[in-house]
Formats: structure tokens, C-alpha cells, sequence
């Protein structure tokens, strides 16, 4: 994205380049800011990917939230056109990465469809184009989010479970639209998180990102269509975020053309100036 280019050659008027183990990264103040990276192992089992998806490695499970399948036609309901481009762009997303590093697994954390009140006609026709889609190369597992409150209907037609959490090791998947008590690290979806960053002239680069503390990881919505609001605007939407400090869990903003890059603390980024959103 030539926008978010522009935002990151910004940086230097404040950030020096520098290289680390081999990879270039822009620092300032302890903040780092790698570049061009397409994936990146925040921990010796989690790999986080440019595609907004999250890989547990010895596990083999792949997973991604927040699809928002139909958004567009709701956004036609309320009188806005839009051009329907999102289920194209998700499913070649899903397709690079299932080809790239063929999970045992893909799981979808919440949210599959938009809709709250009932199954539209094109998003029941747009959920099931997916699901065949992702039945067809990996298992699949399928977690309940807020949006999805019809989806059952749909997911039983193909003899799919619909849960409420799924736990693999040392972690456990929940939307996050309610707050689970456990031992293990919690994976999320829900808050939509994202960085707004400025060009030279003003324009705002809304650029998803990754949140990986010690007890909680935020995942990014899958979908291009999602959108945040500030982070500092406490409490936050999800409950486990509210039970849980997260000023100290690291940032990691993705783009599929500029890779995975780093931009320190949640707490950090108050510090200078860059505004990191939630839904």
C-alpha cells in the first residue's frame, strides 16, 4: 500500500536506521519498527503473518477472525454502495496462507458473518461459498462471535460445530465478546485492533495490528472493511482486555505489502504520537 509507505519513509525525521541480526528496523526511543518482514514468531510457538492471521506452530492450527462476511449488504440495507470485493480479497488471503504452510487446522475466532439479527440472502450464499471453500483443504473449526447469532443455522447444513471456545496447549481461542477465567494465554478477535498513522500532509493510514502480552494476544479483523477507534478510551470493548493489563504487550502492525513491523508498547505509543485503535 503506496500510503503506508509513505507514513513509514515519515519515520526518519524522528527514527534512526539501523540493522539487527540482518533486519533492517527503524528505532526511537527503544521503540523498533521492523520492516518488510512476511511473517514473524512473537514467541517460540506463535508466528503472526502479514495476511492478519496467527500460526501456533506446533500445533499446526492456522487462525483468523473477524471475516465479516455480508457487510456489504448491510451497508446496502442502510443505504450505502459499496462494491462487493471483500469475500474476493479474503479468500485469496486464506489461500496463500493455507498453500504457504498447510495447517492441520484453520480456525475462524468469531464473527464469521456480519449480521446480527438474521441470515441475508447473499451473506448466507457468501458464508457458504467460505465454508466450503475452507472444508475442502483443512479441518475446521469455527468459534462463536458476537455478529454470529444465525450462523448455527447455517453451519449445521454442513455439519459443522459451532463453539463457544476451543483450547489446543497452552492456549485457548474466544472471540472476546466475554471474558473466559483460565490459566491459559487467551487469543481474541472482537476489538479490531489498528494503528492510524499520518503522511506528511495529513492523510491518515489505518494499518491493522497484533497486540501479544502475556496473558492475552488481540488478533486483527481478517476483514479489509474493519475499522478502530482510540485505544486510550478506556474501558476497552472486550471484557477480557477489561480484566487485564495490556500496557506493557507489544504492537505489531501488518500489511501485506509491507510485512510485519513492529512498533513497541501499547503504553509506548502514547509516548509519541501514534494512535492505536480498537473498534
Amino acid at each position: 500500500m503506496a500510503r503506508v509507505r509513505r507514513c513509514l519513509d515519515g519515520l526518519p525525521t524522528r527514527f534512526s536506521t539501523r540493522q539487527v541480526t540482518g533486519i533492517p528496523q527503524r528505532s526511537f526511543r527503544g521503540y523498533v519498527f521492523s520492516i518488510s518482514l512476511e511473517s514473524l514468531r512473537v514467541s517460540d510457538k506463535i508466528e503472526i503473518l502479514k495476511e492478519k492471521a496467527l500460526f501456533l506452530r506446533e500445533e499446526r492450527l492456522m487462525a483468523v477472525t473477524d471475516l465479516h462476511l455480508g457487510y456489504e449488504g448491510v451497508l446496502q440495507q442502510q443505504g450505502i454502495a459499496i462494491p462487493r470485493r471483500q469475500k474476493a480479497v479474503m479468500l485469496n488471503s486464506l489461500e496463500a496462507i493455507i498453500d504457504r504452510y498447510s495447517p492441520d487446522v484453520l480456525l475462524v475466532n468469531g464473527d464469521f458473518k456480519h449480521n446480527f439479527s438474521r441470515n441475508l440472502d447473499e451473506e448466507w450464499l457468501e458464508v457458504k461459498e467460505v465454508l466450503r471453500f475452507l472444508k475442502d483443504r483443512t479441518r475446521l473449526v469455527v468459534v462463536r462471535g458476537n455478529h454470529d447469532n444465525y450462523l448455527a443455522t447455517i453451519l449445521h447444513d454442513m455439519d459443522i460445530e459451532l463453539r463457544k471456545s476451543y483450547r489446543v496447549g497452552a492456549y485457548v481461542f474466544e472471540h472476546g465478546h466475554w471474558d473466559l477465567r483460565t490459566k491459559r494465554k487467551v487469543i481474541i478477535g472482537h476489538e479490531h485492533p489498528a494503528l492510524k498513522l499520518r503522511d506528511e500532509v495529513g492523510a491518515v493510514v489505518s494499518l491493522p495490528a497484533f497486540i501479544v502480552g502475556e496473558e492475552v494476544v488481540v488478533m486483527p479483523a481478517f476483514s479489509p472493511l474493519a475499522l478502530g477507534v482510540d485505544v486510550s478510551s478506556y474501558p476497552y470493548l472486550s471484557p477480557v482486555l477489561n480484566s487485564r493489563d495490556i500496557s506493557a504487550a507489544r504492537v505489531y502492525g501488518v500489511d501485506e505489502k509491507e510485512g510485519v513491523l513492529e512498533f513497541g508498547t501499547v503504553e509506548g505509543l502514547k509516548g509519541i504520537g501514534a494512535a492505536l485503535t480498537l473498534k
